[in-house]
């Protein structure tokens, strides 16, 4: 198996609990807990409440960084789990994420990022087959 620099997982969740998606704290909160189960090392955290509704939030970790952006009205979320190294337990961190916001469906991409010896080759002009898994 190559050795890569990080994985990037895409996260769609669908039919959350619309009130949960527009509470700024429990938002705050579950992802905090999600970086924690993962045993990500939280360095710092920002979370914005929009108007009329929605949340933008972002963590930074040592490994790099989980971000949020929710559509409540739409009972929607889209997050973003950049993580390096091999120590991060991502699994822990979904898990905790689709309980939080009470997810009944949901999209999972998964991206290997900065392949091992290809980082000295030259970035294509066209879009990659990224490689992914969709639960």
């Amino acid at each position: 198996m190559e050795r890569t620099l990080g994985t990037q997982l895409i996260v769609e969740l669908y039919e959350c609990n619309h009130s949960i998606l527009d509470n700024l704290n429990q938002i705050e909160a579950t992802m905090l807990a999600a970086a924690k189960a993962a045993n990500a090392t939280i360095i710092n955290h920002y979370f914005h409440k929009f108007s009329p509704c929605g949340v933008s939030g972002v963590i930074v970790i040592a490994e790099s960084h989980i971000a949020i952006h929710t559509w409540p009205e739409h009972g929607y979320c889209a997050i973003d789990i950049f993580t390096c190294g091999n120590l991060i337990d991502n699994d822990s961190a979904l898990d905790v994420l689709k309980k939080g916001f009470q997810c009944k469906q949901q999209k999972i991409f998964r991206i290997n990022r900065g392949l091992g010896n290809r980082l000295k080759d030259s970035i294509p002009a066209v879009e990659p087959s990224l490689p992914f898994k969709h639960n």
